[in-house]
């Protein structure tokens, strides 16, 4: 049965409409793609570690990100309250780059819990055997590679290690994602010393890191010009604490007296496999949220008089930038 000709004509006109605004969303993120991100990035290459080449690859991930993926992009921009200040605290103690931050926005979209199909877990994608060898410690208790706090510290030691091996962030990163081995070998086939010289010789997965980080990085920093709007998280804090503990943890009595649920202390401190961790030769640390700081500092009284010496010590405040530039 043929539709009616008033109804034809909608469909054909509705077609035509969709085809039309498809178009111009073509055209103007070829605009987007070939004006207004290359002449940003320009911008910004004296102030990025390492030299920026704007490809296919770097356009293809940025593609994913403003296009098709923005709804994940502004899950994950919206994560960063709750991260960034803890890395750039150890960015500022190590004198790392600022632009490293980003790292782990590209590793696990900043899922402090996120284990990868080869095994790699937490904010920095540590395998194993590699986090073992860093000093972070697995067991039935902890993972500390899904510690935020404990995690980014290694990752900070690890990404300066690197940087003295090679004396070049670009060949360090591809070294932090497939081992310093391969670069060098890279460099001996090749007898250059630049990444996108020996590029061809390193693992697929490598030779497409450093684009996917410049176009994270490029996110990052220029969210807002493409209309991204960071998503606010249910557990998150928008203040936080982060303390420094040499006993065992309770995470269900800790919530009960700090008055803070279960759920989100555990959301906070991903580290904690369970809601008790033994006390161990390395220290805990705990992430408290600002309105649980009164509470839990009646809390360390009455563990440390319990105890004899003090329960927790605070080593990091989210709000050290504000402070520092209001002079507080």
């Amino acid at each position: 049965m043929k539709a009616p000709t008033f109804i034809r004509n909608i469909l054909l006109t509705g077609c035509l409409l969709s085809s039309l605004v498809s178009q111009a969303e073509q055209s103007d993120w070829k605009e987007v793609v070939t004006h207004d991100i290359p002449y940003r990035l320009l911008c910004v290459q004296d102030q990025w570690p390492f030299e920026v080449h704007y490809n296919a690859q770097v356009q293809e991930e940025l593609s994913s990100y403003l296009r098709t993926g923005r709804r994940e992009a502004e899950a994950m921009l919206g994560r960063t309250p709750q991260y960034f200040p803890i890395i750039e605290h150890y960015l500022k103690v190590y004198q790392l780059p600022e632009e490293l931050k980003y790292i782990p926005l590209l590793e696990s979209r900043l899922h402090p819990a996120v284990e990868s199909a080869a095994g790699a877990v937490g904010l920095w994608q540590f395998m194993p055997g590699t986090a073992t060898g860093l000093g972070l410690h697995i067991n039935g208790y902890i993972d500390e590679r899904r510690s935020p706090y404990q995690s980014t510290e290694t990752a900070m030691r690890y990404l300066s290690r690197l940087y003295r091996q090679f004396d070049n962030w670009a060949l360090a990163l591809a070294a932090y994602n497939c081992g310093p081995g391969r670069v060098r070998q890279a460099q001996q086939q090749t007898g250059c010393s630049s990444f996108w010289d020996i590029e061809h010789k390193l693992p697929l997965q490598t030779r497409r890191y450093l684009p996917r980080l410049i176009a994270t990085i490029y996110v990052g920093e220029f969210y807002e010009q493409h209309g991204l709007r960071p998503k606010q998280h249910q557990y998150h804090a928008s203040h936080f604490r982060v303390f420094r503990i040499h006993h065992s943890v309770e995470l269900d009595e800790i919530a009960r007296y700090c008055e803070v649920s279960l759920p989100w202390l555990r959301a906070l401190n991903p580290g904690y496999l369970g809601d008790y961790a033994p006390r161990q030769k390395t220290p805990h640390y705990l992430i408290l949220p600002e309105q649980a700081l009164p509470y839990f500092a009646r809390y360390i009284d009455k563990e440390s008089r319990k105890v004899g010496t003090d329960y927790a010590i605070a080593v990091l405040d989210s709000q050290w930038k504000r402070r520092a530039a209001t002079g507080g």
